[in-house]
């Protein structure tokens, strides 16, 4: 036998041994690994806060989560929507499981994991007086998208964020208008921004004094700002970053994930408050209205009387006004997954996304959290508003910043 064939046949042997031993370590772990009872999902559980941990089965609305049992490193769930609520003496913070509709996790082998970090301790400013801050938004995965639709929902991980419990105020915008560094500051604007800027055609709420004939629908300091473009939500964001940011946040609008995963909450509702939208649930929204209402949007002292906030603490996720996001519209589904990409920056040219119902949608699918509309950026409606996202810079202090992306893995 040549010295050749010699070799070669002793690289096939040893290719043979090592693909041989490659499926048995395969075997073994397949083996090894945890199998729960037929049709269940495995959550996986790191409590890295050391915080005490309670698993809730979501129901129907916010009163009805029921209790489930929580391992030490986790539980195998049946299809469902869930969430885990972690504890530290007085403060609790949230994080979705939604597994009703896609009947397993975004893991590769179908188990749904949550890493439980230590929420952050300092907030972002509030950006006015009498009007509460931004709620905290821990990092992690939640499902994205219609759930009627075949292949639309999916899910999308996202980082630690945090979000204005209401929508910006006139009065909150009122600061940006008489700022001599705001709202006529050219550094506060994008390239487009500052062309529409220059026309001089903004038809804003908080320009209206108690002499303006729909001051009292629209005008009122604790209402929410309407008839603000897109263009003017993003140089009011980029103003608060300037004035009180404090180089450690960055104010922006929410992406369209951010928004949804805010919207839906822990329990991954489909509306604001619930699974549905029926005649008890219709009273706590506030939509339904004509154009002659006398009233119309409703402002933080009314929301707070007669209102209900999310699981997070945000009020509003559907219905009062719709919300621009950050977003550029693009269409996503199970097969072109949602990215977090040039799609979520501010000069990036196109029709923005925006979210969330109204005081005005006659019907009750403009409040569906998935339902998503699309506008040119300096449109402007007297059913339209937004709230502010902060998050923290990348020199920011650690113990004020969120969980950076991939904290969950």
């Amino acid at each position: 036998m040549s010295r050749g064939l010699s070799t070669r046949i002793g690289l096939l042997l040893g290719l043979g041994l090592a693909l041989v031993l490659a499926a048995a370590v395969f075997a073994v772990r397949a083996a090894t690994r945890p199998r729960g009872p037929a049709g269940h999902v495995e959550l996986k559980v790191a409590n890295r806060a050391s915080a005490r941990l309670l698993l809730h089965h979501a129901g129907q609305t916010l009163d009805e989560a029921t209790p489930v049992t929580l391992g030490a490193r986790g539980a195998w769930l049946q299809p469902g929507n869930y969430f885990v609520e972690a504890r530290v003496g007085n403060l609790a913070w949230f994080y979705p499981v939604p597994l009703a509709t896609l009947g397993r996790g975004p893991d590769p082998h179908g188990a749904y994991a949550v890493a439980v970090r230590a929420p952050v301790v300092n907030a972002p400013p509030a950006a006015g007086d009498g009007v509460p801050g931004a709620v905290y938004v821990p990092a992690g995965y939640f499902e994205m998208g219609d759930r009627r639709s075949a292949r639309q929902s999916h899910y999308v991980w996202v980082p630690a964020f945090f979000l204005a419990a209401f929508e910006v105020t006139n009065g909150e915008y009122r600061q940006f208008l008489r700022d001599p560094q705001g709202y006529d500051d050219r550094a506060n604007w994008t390239e487009a921004g500052w062309q529409w800027r220059e026309a001089g055609t903004s038809q804003i709420s908080a320009r209206y004094d108690e002499t303006h004939a729909q001051y009292p629908r629209f005008g009122h300091d604790d209402m929410p700002v309407v008839l603000a473009t897109w263009f003017e939500a993003d140089a009011y964001c980029r103003w608060l970053t300037r004035r009180a940011g404090q180089g450690r946040w960055q104010f922006r609008l929410p992406s369209e994930a951010e928004w949804e995963k805010a919207a839906r909450g822990p329990d991954a509702f489909d509306y604001g408050l619930g699974m549905a939208l029926s005649e008890p649930e219709a009273p706590l929204y506030n939509w339904k209205k004509n154009p002659g209402a006398e009233e119309t949007v409703v402002g933080v002292v009314a929301t707070r009387a007669r209102y209900r906030a999310n699981r997070y603490g945000l009020w509003h996720m559907s219905g009062n006004v719709g919300e621009w996001t950050q977003t550029v519209s693009r269409p996503y589904n199970w097969d072109a997954p949602y990215r977090d990409d040039d799609r979520n920056l501010s000069d990036t040219p196109g029709v923005r996304v925006t979210r969330g119902g109204s005081w005005y949608s006659a019907s009750s699918a403009r409040l569906y959290l998935a339902y998503r509309e699309e506008f040119q950026p300096e449109l402007s409606s007297d059913d339209l508003g937004f709230r502010v996202a902060a998050i923290p810079l990348p020199d920011a202090p650690a113990a004020s910043r969120p969980d950076a992306k991939g904290s969950s893995q």
